[in-house]
């Protein structure tokens, strides 16, 4: 399946941790921006949860982009200024033209 221009029209960052050390070398757990594309981005249902004395939504979304190798479920994606985690990537039709990604994002973890 092709796109139009229009289609894809969200900017996400693709990111996948590392460890730097700091001045002392002291290892440091970080993310680091490895690709940069643009999207097509779908939000799905949320939901609620009572978690921690707290009530917490839960956003979920699709993602469809063209194919690039190398995306792996750690990585993460950044998109519309939050951290979203990847629960799933699938070749569609195994013609590596076209990626589905189910993406998740946790509150708890932007705070």
């Amino acid at each position: 399946m092709t796109y139009a221009a229009q289609e894809l029209s969200t900017r996400i960052q693709l990111q996948r941790s590392t460890y730097v050390q700091n001045e002392y070398g002291e290892p440091i757990y970080t993310w680091t921006t490895y690709a940069e594309a643009y999207v097509r981005f779908e939000p799905l249902l949320g939901r609620e949860f009572f978690a921690a004395a707290q009530t917490v939504s839960e956003s979920q979304a699709k993602i469809t982009m063209r194919w690039r190798d190398g995306i792996k479920a750690s990585d993460r994606i950044v998109a519309r200024g939050e951290n979203w985690n990847i629960v799933s990537i699938q070749n569609i039709a195994y013609r590596n033209r076209e990626l589905l990604i189910y993406i998740k994002r946790n509150p708890i973890a932007d705070r």
